[in-house]
């Protein structure tokens, strides 16, 4: 590709189907890209700096090329996703006006900021003066650093490598993540949003913070107590004798990681039974909004609405407080997206979709 040519990135928001709040804990998760994508567009400026224009936001910025890339205010992913790239030796000196627009709904939960970073490190990868080949999981890992490491945030790394992979995903989240594709085809879902924006970061730190208290507690009488593998029976005697709180988050933690087997073995049999995987879903949901304690009162009505339209199934989706839910609806999508506006929400048809991409390419693989 020569580098005078406007360059189109397009990465995709995400949808969590099963594992919701499990990725920062080290625990497996199913997620799935979807079609609303943030598209960067850019052509070489001739000068040694960014000229950023984000008219979702009405924010416009300017990057000089020159300097240390240090974030100019909180979640700056722009210039984070710049200084990473520095410190692995990526060098750029000709700056580009680029232009970054999005249909993803922002702060509902559907992976914006994530989505906006892939695609700009993807970008940023192409014009480098040093390209190199980056694989998707190492962009995924790169954009982990850009959004979460470098502001010490406590989210976990679903969202990147969603967005960076594409399709249906499930990302067994180790110290060492690996995500492996579920070929089945899975349709028929809609994003209700609740048109109420969310607190991701206090959100994620509650129930972090929460959990982690009480698996010291529950490790002080069971020592060998795992999080990933010790059955949730084992303990309910020791529960008992904890802070409401903390245990029931713990609670929801482990019966979240056994629903996620349990649909990850149901996906895999390759043929879904609509109403066993909208059960599935309404069992995550209650443990969310029971244990984790993360919908709300318009949320449910909301999900009320979708379920009275036909939906299947409902959960929230993302770290909840607000922001969106998931509703599986095949066949009655388009009646379950008029239920939830009349019910005061705005909805959205979504199909699974490719991770990130150079748009016009038709050999997205060979970018990598």
């Amino acid at each position: 590709m020569k580098k005078d040519k406007t360059i189109r990135v397009s990465a995709p928001g995400r949808i969590c189907l099963l594992g919701e709040h499990q990725d920062y804990f080290g625990l497996p998760v199913i997620s799935a890209a979807i079609n609303m994508r943030i598209r960067i567009e850019g052509f070489r400026n001739n000068h040694n700096y960014f000229e950023m224009e984000l008219p979702d936001i009405g924010e416009k910025e300017t990057i000089n090329l020159s300097g240390d890339f240090l974030p100019q205010k909180e979640r700056d992913y722009l210039r984070s996703s710049l200084r990473v790239l520095k410190r692995y030796g990526y060098r750029f000196s000709m700056g580009y006006n680029c232009v970054i627009e999005s249909n993803i709904p922002i702060g509902k939960g559907v992976s914006s900021s994530s989505a906006m970073v892939v695609g700009w490190l993807k970008f940023l990868l192409t014009i480098t003066d040093n390209p190199q080949k980056v694989t998707r999981e190492g962009l995924a890992e790169l954009a982990y650093e850009a959004e979460v490491k470098e502001f010490k945030e406590p989210g976990g790394m679903q969202d990147h490598y969603c967005s960076s992979l594409g399709g249906l995903l499930y990302i067994d989240c180790k110290k060492k993540t690996v995500a492996s594709q579920l070929k089945t085809k899975l349709s028929g879902f809609v994003l209700g949003d609740s048109l109420v924006q969310k607190d991701t970061k206090g959100g994620l730190s509650r129930i972090k913070n929460n959990v982690n208290f009480a698996v010291e507690k529950v490790r002080e009488v069971i020592k060998d107590f795992n999080l990933e593998k010790t059955e949730l029976f084992k303990i309910k005697e020791v529960l008992k004798s904890l802070p409401e709180e903390p245990k029931l988050k713990l609670e929801a933690t482990l019966m979240t990681r056994d629903l996620t087997q349990e649909a990850k073995k149901f996906i895999e049999q390759g043929i879904v039974d609509d109403e066993v995987f909208g059960k599935l879903l309404d069992r995550h949901h209650s443990a969310l909004r029971e244990g984790l304690q993360i919908s709300t009162e318009k949320i449910e009505r909301l999900i009320d609405a979708a379920k009275s339209a036909g939906a299947l199934g409902c959960k929230i989706n993302g770290s909840g407080g607000g922001g969106c839910f998931l509703a599986f609806a095949p066949g009655k999508e388009n009646r379950v997206v008029e239920a939830i506006e009349k019910a005061g929400g705005k909805g959205y048809l979504v199909d699974i979709d490719k991770g990130v991409c150079i748009e016009g390419e038709t050999d997205v693989a060979s970018w990598y």
